[in-house]
């Protein structure tokens, strides 16, 4: 079945100059085969989509496949068993396709800090008869997919890893030309819930809207929540804006509190270094006062 989804980039609640960068790279991939071609390079874009969860993530995936007019292909790493069976997989995908790896830093793990724990569960087992199996998927399979080894005679392909936590990511699959390029999608600003008002609540201009831009770069706020409260005011849309701005000073005031609580816990510590800093300037100023005093005898008397 061809993929279907409605999110597109008109739709898309996203940074628009990072949009509009998005779509001028995809429509230079797509039509670059001359390009790849002349360069020795197989016919493959990688993108790494990183940020908190409700982000837009999945949002981007669908909208980047409407783009392309691509079908959608979501690689389960977890449910494969071996590097043989990965190549398998991804010499029997057709060109013009999204292959999307979600989540790559909990479906597989590159760093090998599995293995270890499963090695000291079975260490630590009693009955022998358990058997503990883990995903043997490694590093170099991955790599392999992402470098286009596996796939090089196939057309087009677009593959996308998304996480919640980049810094997990192993480093050898980060470099230039494995991630071609690396989109960090952040919490709600002043055009994403404007782009939110407009598609949810058919709203562009309202006095909340300008509270919001007010708010938003003090709370951090997912477009997920957003849309969420947009979506159970579906009856009245003024209140949906209303609603989404009470929970951002809502937030805003909770992280006040918590930065008012943290001070309040430092402020003994600070004011007992304070005075460990005076006792210690004034036991240096008596013994600069006594070798004071010893020179100057030493001098009456020389």
């Amino acid at each position: 079945m061809p993929f279907s989804h409605p999110s597109t980039f008109e739709t898309l609640a996203i940074d628009p100059v990072l949009k509009t960068e998005i779509q001028d790279d995809l429509q230079k991939f797509v039509c670059g085969q001359d390009f790849y071609k002349r360069v020795g390079r197989a016919w493959k874009r990688g993108y790494l989509l990183h940020g908190p969860p409700g982000t837009g993530k999945t949002s981007l995936i669908a909208a980047i496949a409407n783009f392309l007019d691509f079908d959608i292909y979501d690689l389960e790493l977890t449910a494969v068993s071996s590097n043989s069976q990965l190549k398998k997989l991804l010499v029997n995908i057709p060109s013009k396709s999204v292959i999307i790896v979600e989540d790559i830093d909990c479906s597989l793990d590159l760093s090998g800090r599995k293995k270890q724990a499963v090695d000291k569960k079975v260490k630590n087992t009693k009955s022998r008869s358990n058997k503990v199996t883990w995903n043997s998927v490694s590093l170099s399979g991955i790599l392999n997919f992402v470098d286009g080894l596996w796939s090089s005679s196939v057309g087009e392909r677009l593959m996308i890893f998304t996480t919640n936590h980049k810094k997990k990511l192993d480093p050898a699959l980060l470099r230039a030309g494995r991630m071609d390029k690396h989109i960090n999608l952040s919490y709600c600003d002043i055009d994403s819930f404007k782009m939110l008002a407009k598609n949810y609540l058919d709203i562009k201009e309202h006095e909340a809207i300008n509270e919001a831009e007010e708010v938003l770069p003090l709370v951090n706020i997912t477009p997920a929540i957003v849309a969420e409260i947009f979506l159970s005011c579906e009856a009245n849309n003024e209140m949906g804006l209303v609603n989404a701005v009470k929970e951002m000073k809502k937030r805003l005031s909770l992280t006040e509190e918590i930065v008012v609580a943290g001070m309040e816990t430092l402020l003994p510590t600070v004011e007992a270094n304070k005075d460990d800093d005076s006792v210690a300037n004034e036991k240096s100023k008596i013994v600069d006062e006594d070798e004071t005093i010893d020179r100057d005898e030493t001098e009456e008397a020389d």
